[in-house]
């Protein structure tokens, strides 16, 4: 018997019918060896009354509801007590298949595979029992106590083994999991007990006389009415408790899919179908999802096309419910489909083919099914929602990981994958690759081009590395690859060369093939460090030493690395200083040159080291910058400078302080609000604030750098260029830049008197930024000579030594008192900082 056969379940019922077949010959042959040919002429009478009697009984059936099975229970029992008293069981056997088989067929309308395994079940039952009596009492000669507790032995024997059988075959055919409720298939015993004691009885009274088979059978209808509507009512409280088991059966929070085949398995299960199909509509118009559970627990689901042709169960989706009548030769045969309202849409729900123990689905099923779908219709919604929430968190979560333009990991996802990979001081290096001269991309391309480029550089990492390592974008340009296993510099240095040369190869972006170089730099593990922080460090250092050297990648090494311990530790003490406010902030001031008046001062942040003494600004600022300090470093001196200038206006002097910010500044997006709060608190109007900004730190990040400035310039503080004239784009930004003031580099400004270039240059940049409606500011002047030229060139104000040099807030206060008009003539000013 091959495998394929065995799997379809027709083959299956057919096996167990064969196998009971042979049981039955097997048995009734070990009996006529046993007891010796019947006397079949004499009980021919006897026969055709039983078979008459067996085929009206199967009209008399009270179906037992067990999950989705079904179990018939006749008065069968009666005819098959007065036969082991009055026929042979050969005979008995003969009556029960002959007229109980037509009443299967004529009666109960059973064919096929159904009908064959039916009449093979009826046979066994027959010569069970009859051979059971047979083994405890022999041939009866009488009816009396012997012979009822024979009777009742053989009878619940055949019924239990009855039982049993239609487990199997239930389980063979289409539901495995009915062998779990096999006790279940005994809960029609005591009727047979019943109708076994009433045949009793009647076999007594029939002794005495034969028309006491008129009684017989009145007390067989009694007793089939009665039991019917017991069955009945306590089906009826199952069907009740079927539903709240329902209910909370669909109670929790699970996924779509887990309560779709709750769904549907009670469905199908408590109205008895073959089959049942959820049908939903899909948010992103893919379609109908179509859900189908069959017999066998198979739960299949596809997409069907939503305007597709009308399918039996279509109006079902518009809200009404279909009653599909039974047809023979149709697919279904029978049916019904509900609505399902939903919180997208309407769906359907449909049962199908009904079970063949009874003729088809009613109008009572449909109540009940629309009661099922009413509790469905709640779940599935709750579902739908739990699984929109969880799809979204998983987004989320992955947003929070990779990088929302390429899709690869970011920087934290990155660092966790290079932490996952050290543990355990396992060897593996990691790569940070930088691309050279990207910015030329965005400006001469556009950043569209630019994060194409980015994305097919992403793409061409991975591909290169086939599954050898990782590949992440930690930002801009910047990428790494983690190299699980890679424990030596060569083995390392090598898969880096072969990614860096796989990215010098034209990269296809649109309608343009561009070509990119990169520097990279290598940190291993543990060599270099065990974990992911120093790893990353390290391989920062080196990829900038292959950036300095143009060598393409370099390995770390600590000679590169300019994190030295002293240089920490003076970074540590930086943010202390900063936190304590021993920072000082002292001020220059700014002269108009045409009038004399002190209109203002710059603030200047310096620093005296408790151990190291005076350290420059050009030291310590870009320490801040590159170690994270500079945002409360700008924020206190800020502070610091609002208050004092607070101070000078509330003495009567109408001055405004200038602030410079650093480039990562133009990046804080809550430095408007901070800016705005100071403001406030001191009371300084916002055109007495001048923040000066350098081009360069609005050439990093130009969108966002622009953004930050309209929001300042919204407020009314007065934004400068500082170092105006050392950016090589500086004259084609001014009139795209909400600024009111340039500053004209002292660069160009403390040579002006003796050498004529740096004289035109300074004149140039007046005239420009007069004519752009700009003030323009000198700083660097030094002596009268300057002075008194940039007095005539118009520049609106003058700052320098030869006014002051940058005093702490106490002395420029004091030297305020006396310096309220500064002469042309006067003598350079020689106060010390």
């Amino acid at each position: 018997m091959s495998a394929r056969w065995w799997s379809h379940p027709g083959n299956r019922v057919v096996a167990l019918s064969t196998v009971l077949a042979a049981a039955i010959v097997a048995a009734q042959g070990l009996h006529l060896l046993w007891g010796g040919p019947p006397d079949v002429a004499g009980q021919v009478a006897a026969a055709v009354v039983l078979a008459t009697i067996f085929f009206v009984t199967e009209g008399f059936v009270i179906h037992l509801r067990v999950r989705r099975g079904g179990h018939a229970m006749s008065v069968s029992e009666l005819p098959v007590v007065l036969g082991i008293f009055a026929v042979d069981p050969v005979v008995l056997l003969v009556a029960r298949v002959v007229g109980g088989g037509l009443g299967l067929a004529v009666l109960r309308r059973q064919r096929g595979g159904k009908l064959g395994f039916n009449v093979a079940l009826i046979g066994l039952q027959a010569t069970v029992t009859a051979l059971v009596f047979a083994a405890l009492v022999g041939r009866p000669t009488d009816v009396g106590p012997r012979e009822w507790l024979a009777t009742y032995v053989a009878v619940f024997v055949s019924d239990a083994l009855a039982a049993a059988l239609i487990t199997v075959v239930i389980a063979l055919h289409d539901d495995p999991g009915e062998l779990r409720r096999l006790t279940q298939a005994f809960h029609g015993l005591p009727l047979v007990a019943v109708t076994a004691t009433i045949a009793l009885i009647g076999a007594v009274a029939i002794r005495h006389d034969a028309r006491a088979l008129a009684l017989l059978g009145v007390a067989g209808a009694v007793t089939y009415i009665g039991y019917r509507a017991y069955v009945r009512q306590s089906q009826g409280h199952t069907q009740v408790e079927d539903l709240y088991a329902f209910t909370r059966e669909l109670d929790g929070s699970r996924d779509s899919s887990e309560v779709a085949r709750i769904v549907l398995t009670q469905i199908r299960d408590q109205l008895r179908a073959a089959s049942a199909e959820l049908i939903v509509p899909d948010t992103h118009n893919r379609g109908l999802l179509h859900t189908r559970l069959t017999g066998a627990d198979d739960l299949t689901s596809v997409w069907i096309p939503a305007d597709g042709p009308e399918r039996w169960w279509t109006p079902a989706a518009t809200g009404t419910p279909v009653l599909l009548s039974p047809l023979p030769d149709r697919q279904p045969h029978d049916g019904i489909a509900v609505p399902l309202p939903m919180g997208d849409g309407t769906g359907v729900l449909t049962v199908t083919d009904s079970l063949s123990d009874r003729p088809t689905f009613t109008s009572e099923h449909l109540k009940l099914f629309q009661a099922l779908a009413n509790h469905a219709s709640v779940a599935l919604t709750n579902a739908a929602l739990v699984d929109r929430l969880r799809h979204e968190v998983t987004e989320k979560e992955h947003l929070a990981q990779h990088d929302p333009l390429t899709g690869l990991p970011n920087r934290t996802r990155f660092n966790e994958l290079v932490q996952e990979a050290v543990d355990g001081d396992r060897p593996a290096a990691v790569v940070l690759m930088d691309l050279d001269r990207f910015k030329e991309v965005n400006d001469a391309l556009g950043h569209d081009i630019g994060d194409a480029l980015l994305c097919e550089i992403g793409n061409r990492l991975k591909s290169q590395l086939d599954g050898r390592g990782v590949v992440a974008r930690l930002g801009g340009d910047e990428f790494a690859v983690l190299l699980p296993g890679a424990g030596t510099e060569d083995a390392a240095a090598a898969v880096t060369a072969e990614l860096t040369a796989a990215l010098e190869r034209p990269l296809p972006v649109g309608s343009l093939r561009l070509t990119t170089r990169t520097s990279a730099g290598i940190a291993l593990a543990p060599g270099h460090g065990t974990d992911a922080r120093t790893l990353l460090q390290r391989a920062d250092v080196a990829m900038y030493s292959a950036k300095d050297t143009r060598s393409g990648e370099r390995v770390y090494h600590p000679s590169q690395d300019r994190n030295t311990p002293t240089r920490l530790a003076l970074i540590g003490d930086l943010g202390q200083a900063i936190d304590h406010r021993d920072l000082q902030v002292v001020f220059q001031p700014k002269v108009d040159p045409a009038t004399g008046h002190v209109t203002g001062a710059e603030a200047l942040a310096r620093w005296h080291h408790p151990e190291q003494g005076f350290i420059p600004p050009d030291q310590f600022i870009p320490l801040a910058e590159q170690s994270g300090l500079i945002r409360p470093l700008t924020l206190h001196v800020l502070d610091v400078a609002l208050r004092r200038c607070a101070s000078w206006r509330r003495t009567g002097h109408d001055l405004g302080v200038a602030v410079n910010l650093s480039p990562n500044s133009l990046l804080d997006t809550d430095l408007p609000d901070v800016v705005a709060r100071l403001l406030r608190e001191t009371g300084v109007p916002p055109h007495a604030l001048t923040l000066e900004i350098t081009e360069s730190s609005i050439m990093a990040d130009p969108t966002r750098s622009l953004r930050t400035l309209d929001r300042l310039h919204t407020l009314g503080v007065k934004l400068a260029i500082d170092d105006f004239g050392t950016g090589y784009s500086s004259l084609g930004r001014l009139r795209d830049l909400p600024i009111d003031e340039v500053k004209i580099d002292k660069s160009f400004v403390q040579r002006m008197a003796v050498d004529r270039r740096d004289r035109a240059l300074v004149t140039s940049a007046v005239q420009l930024g007069h004519a752009l409606d700009l003030e323009v500011v000198a700083e660097g002047v030094e002596d009268l000579d300057t002075y008194t030229h940039l007095t005539r060139e118009g520049c609106n104000l003058i700052q320098g030594y030869y006014v002051s040099r940058p005093l702490p807030a106490d002395a420029f206060a004091t030297w305020l008192r006396d310096h309220e008009v500064i002469p042309a003539s006067r003598a350079p000013e020689r106060s010390r900082a």
